[in-house]
């Protein structure tokens, strides 16, 4: 059976439609990703500019602001390296674990070198007025204004395609 320049047309058009389409279901851009607990489904991202991040909140009971320092590694993993915080009320630490340096300065405390390495945590979006932030490059993006309060979302590194960014809000254009 001989193809003729119509159909042979129509063949490659049809062709390149559906290898371009695809492309949009490939994962290729590594985010951090947040998905709803319960439901497993993507609720926002980040495209990850450099492998570092902090996450910055108000504790609940002395209302402070505690920020910790994370480091994205090349398996996906995060590993929490620092914790800086203000107050040694309930639910902080008093002293470093081993291998772990304390510090105090300016009146604040930090907990350096860590090294707990992390495939992903939940983190939950509490219904009080106390802030809740996802920083990156200087810039702080408030993750109560991005996502549901009173939800549990898993947080985790991952390569996300065209199609699974468009389900998700971009945290950076809230």
């Amino acid at each position: 059976m001989r193809l003729n320049s119509r159909q042979r047309f129509l063949l490659i058009l049809i062709a390149l439609i559906l290898i371009s389409s695809s492309i949009g279901f490939i994962p290729l851009k590594r985010s951090i990703a947040l998905f709803e607990s319960d439901t497993g489904s993507l609720a926002a991202y980040y495209l990850l500019t450099q492998p570092r991040f902090q996450i910055k909140y108000t504790h609940s009971i002395h209302l402070s602001d505690v920020v910790e320092s994370f480091e994205v590694l090349p398996d996906n993993t995060m590993k929490m390296v620092e914790l800086e915080y203000e107050d040694f009320n309930i639910g902080m630490p008093s002293n470093a674990g081993e291998g772990e340096v304390f510090l105090e300065k300016d009146g604040k405390y930090y907990i350096k070198n860590m090294d707990r390495i992390l495939p992903e945590f939940r983190i939950l979006i509490g219904d009080v007025d106390a802030g809740l932030f996802f920083m990156d490059n200087g810039e702080e993006f408030d993750l109560k204004k991005a996502l549901v309060r009173g939800k549990t979302y898993t947080f985790r590194i991952q390569r996300l395609s065209f199609f699974q960014q468009l389900k998700g809000v971009n945290i950076d254009e809230q």
